[in-house]
């Protein structure tokens, strides 16, 4: 419960003051001239109570007890002062000798409720309440503030029952509707929890927290832009509403509203300087424009209303730049973070939750073309000497044995099992691993459901839904009692990435979503293929390597779009070479600015075409000012095209005279989606796997003529595709006739239900595989 629903249910309190009164006076056994003067008295108080001259009210009731030392309404309402005055133990006493007196005082339990509720004496405030109801079972507030306690003590289904009594006894009653409405939406019933807030503001239509946690539904049902008109409600009602603004900020940076969404944090910054959740959000998208300085520099900022907060000191330490101005600013960035890492893991720092209170990973250092294994395996380690309890371990993990029945139960875990290139890895293997020898679980996170989602699904044995909450999840998962836990990617999401330190199988593997190690000793095995690998490679990884012998996926080849799409139709140049590539911008290292100035100076008259960025252009601008820097020559023939359709986007893949895959970065999915094009791609592999994907594709094919061995080939195949017509045809047509070596393979599933038979039963019998994974044996 935020600070402004906290002083709302406080006033409540405040409100019962005139009907304890007279239920305290009348109860007592007193001559009527007695009770008539004590109630006379009384309402005096109360209305100075009401109107909040709590030292006039405080004073008749002192009178009041100086002449009735035992007068139980006099004490009830001196211990309601008192609680809002803030002496909540001075409160409790006077209620509590108020109840020896008057052990039925409706009222008086019910303050007494809220008193010790806002000790967090839970339990306790529970019996109150519940005494208050079993005295006076038409008291809709004190069912009402059961609820609010029943759902502190996360017990939402018997809440939601004492909200509907509520309003059933009052149906005008707005707060319950309202809580009704929160209750449900910790339960994930959206629909339910957004009639309930309707009606709540049908009832008060300028309730503040009901416009704001509305919006909150809204979002969580992908609906943004109803969403920020609901934020927009409230903040008409109060301005000063920080809450209101952060959340609005939240949702537009969903919508990639970057600056307005900045506006939002600040505005809510300047009403609440110490506010967490708004410098969170702020840095997050400061960082997420590029801006990693100024994300920096707010950290200092939030650092300044919180200096022990360890949160903030390793989100600084971790900082990386999106785009990175130079080769030699990577170098020094990386220097500064593995020095920031070994010195915090020094400082016995404690974090509770690394998913709210970090809500990052090391993603970016993949990008730098180094190493990472060692600086990943620190970064684990500052974690888990930082929040020991990531590393939870499920009971059944813990058993040793044999295997418990002939089916391995085997689970899938990933943020994107949707539309995203990680579903399009993950759908095939989902569906066709044999149901003879595997039990499959997928694993689903709250959101919006696409056709992707759906088709994973739908070829599950069984579909758990987990939180977003560590605790929850690893209990949920714990449950299903699972062999093999299987992480398509970790490193993307910051949620997979803190949930996979934790032992929910006894055999647990990572795979080439995100293309680096994790670092994270609970992550047995990673999974990838020879033609990704050079002979050293295992090095780098801090899992065992196990190399199949083809892509670990069954990827379904796209089909060509029916539409043929024109220059025209992307407002490209009509006869200039077209040289395209399709990465994300934040994979573009500074060295293929030196390849693609290289190519322009080869090629006068082509251009460079690449994908804008989709967040307001604030990468495209990094990107040009650093290329401006060194080739500003070039910058005029590099074109931005906005995001687009994915049909369209294999249109732009069919037009291009030459793809570009990067160097230090190859292209995955886009790479895939080229070669079902017969769109040939220019690639030059590296020392990592991440550096290698275009290159294994065209190995699994029996196809080397376009894979570069240095910077000069890589240029001279890039202009060789641009203006060699037959040579050109010649590369289409051997794609053409070898590209089906890339799709919807069987044999590829055939190896991986191997290799998880094999590392289930290397697991118990506590032996290490070998090297290899392929259908020879390993």
């Amino acid at each position: 419960m935020n600070r402004a629903e906290k002083r709302r249910q406080k006033k409540l309190a405040k409100g019962k003051a005139t009907s304890a009164a007279k239920a305290g006076v009348s109860s007592v056994q007193s001559t009527r001239q007695s009770q008539i003067a004590i109630q006379a008295s009384l309402d005096r108080a109360v209305q100075h109570h009401s109107k909040g001259e709590f030292s006039k009210a405080e004073g008749i009731y002192q009178q009041i007890l100086e002449t009735e030392p035992n007068q139980p309404a006099a004490l009830h309402l001196l211990g309601v002062i008192a609680y809002q005055a803030g002496k909540a133990d001075t409160a409790v006493d006077l209620i509590q000798k108020a109840l020896t007196i008057l052990p039925d005082y409706a009222e008086a339990h019910y303050n007494l409720g809220n008193v010790l509720r806002d000790q967090n004496r839970l339990d306790e405030a529970e019996s109150c309440f519940r005494k208050a109801v079993s005295t006076r079972p038409d008291f809709a507030t004190a069912y009402c503030n059961l609820g609010l306690t029943l759902q502190d003590l996360k017990k939402p289904n018997e809440a939601i029952r004492n909200y509907q009594k509520a309003k059933q006894i009052m149906p005008g009653y707005a707060d319950a509707h309202y809580n009704l409405g929160n209750a449900l939406q910790d339960l994930n019933r959206l629909d339910e929890a957004e009639k309930s807030y309707r009606e709540a503001l049908a009832l008060k239509p300028g309730f503040v927290e009901a416009h704001t946690n509305l919006g909150n539904a809204l979002k969580s049902q992908i609906r943004f832009e109803e969403a920020v008109q609901s934020y927009r409600e409230a903040l008409r009602h109060n301005p000063k509403y920080a809450e209101a603004h952060n959340n609005l900020g939240t949702t537009l940076k969903e919508l990639n509203q970057l600056d307005e969404a900045i506006t939002c944090f600040n505005n809510a910054l300047k009403i609440r300087p110490g506010y967490t959740d708004a410098h969170h959000n702020l840095i997050n998208t400061l960082q997420s424009q590029g801006d990693v300085d100024g994300a920096v520099r707010q950290l200092d900022v939030a650092l300044s209303h919180n200096p022990k907060k360890a949160a903030w000191r390793i989100r600084k330490a971790l900082s990386l730049p999106t785009i990175p101005r130079s080769e030699e600013d990577i170098q020094t960035r990386r220097k500064n973070l593995a020095e920031a890492v070994k010195d915090l893991k020094k400082q016995n720092l404690t974090i509770n939750d690394p998913v709210v209170e970090i809500g990052m990973t090391n993603f970016f250092l993949s990008y730098h073309n180094e190493d990472n294994r060692e600086i990943m395996e620190d970064i684990a380690e500052l974690y888990m000497d930082a929040c020991p309890k990531l590393m939870f371990e499920a009971a059944h993990c813990r058993q040793s044995g044999k295997r418990r029945d002939k089916h391995l139960r085997i689970g899938f875990l990933s943020s994107f099992f949707c539309e995203h290139t990680i579903g399009k890895l993950s759908h095939g293997f989902i569906e066709h691993l044999s149901r003879e020898l595997f039990v499959v679980t997928v694993f689903r996170f709250p959101g919006e459901n696409d056709p992707l989602s759906e088709a994973i699904e739908e070829t599950a044995d069984r579909v758990v839904p987990l939180h977003k909450d560590l605790n929850r999840d690893r209990d949920v998962i714990e449950q299903e009692k699972l062999d093999i836990l299987f992480y398509p990617d970790i490193g993307m999401d910051p949620y997979t990435y803190f949930l996979s330190f934790a032992r929910l199988a006894p055999v647990q593997v990572v795979s080439w979503g995100h293309p680096d190690t994790t670092g994270i000793p609970n992550i047995d095995y990673f999974l990838s293929a020879g033609p990704l690998e050079h002979p050293g490679s295992s090095a780098q990884y801090t899992e065992q390597l196990v190399q199949l012998s083809a892509l670990p996926t069954y990827y379904t080849r796209p089909v060509r779009p029916e539409k043929t799409y024109s220059r025209s139709d992307f407002g490209l140049p009509d006869q200039e070479a077209l040289y395209v590539c399709p990465q994300t911008l934040f994979k573009l290292h500074p060295g293929f600015d030196t390849l693609v100035s290289d190519l322009m100076v080869c090629d006068p008259d082509g251009y460079v075409v690449l994908i804008d960025d989709g967040k307001g252009g604030h990468l495209n601008d990094l990107i040009i000012e650093r290329i401006g820097s060194s080739h500003p020559d070039i910058i005029k023939r590099i074109i931005f095209l906005p995001t687009m359709s994915h049909e369209k986007f294999l249109g732009l893949l069919l037009l291009a005279d030459a793809i570009l895959d990067i160097p230090t970065f190859s292209g995955g999915n886009s790479s895939l989606e080229a070669i079902a094009m017969t769109a040939p791609v220019v690639t030059w592999p590296g020392n990592f796997m991440r550096c290698r994907v275009t290159a294994g594709c065209y190995k699994q094919m029996g196809l080397s003529d376009l894979i570069a061995t240095d910077a000069g080939t890589y240029v001279s195949l890039a202009l060789k595709l641009a203006h060699d017509a037959d040579f050109r045809k010649r590369m289409k047509t051997d794609i053409e006739a070898n590209c089906h070596k890339l799709f919807e393979r069987t044999d590829v599933i055939r190896e991986m239900e191997i290799f998880f038979i094999r590392a289930y039963q290397a697991q118990l019998e506590e032996i290490r595989l070998g090297p290899q994974c392929t259908s020879i044996g390993f």
